[in-house]
């Protein structure tokens, strides 16, 4: 199994991107044109700062 996925501007640019291989014990995150090789815990570490951030409520 292969796990992608892009986030991409309005105009098709893409932003940040995530691929991971079944296999790999690496992510490679890719940020505009920079690219990070992850662990699986750094990983879960970025996924649950995102979901936490996802969670909150606006600001009113």
């Amino acid at each position: 199994m292969t796990a992608t996925t892009s986030i991409s501007t309005g105009a098709g640019e893409e932003i940040v991107s995530v691929h991971v291989e079944d296999e790999d014990p690496f992510a490679v995150l890719t940020l505009g044109r920079q690219t990070a090789v992850l662990t699986r815990d750094e990983c879960r570490r970025i996924a649950d700062a995102l979901r936490a951030a996802s969670l909150r409520h606006p600001p009113r």
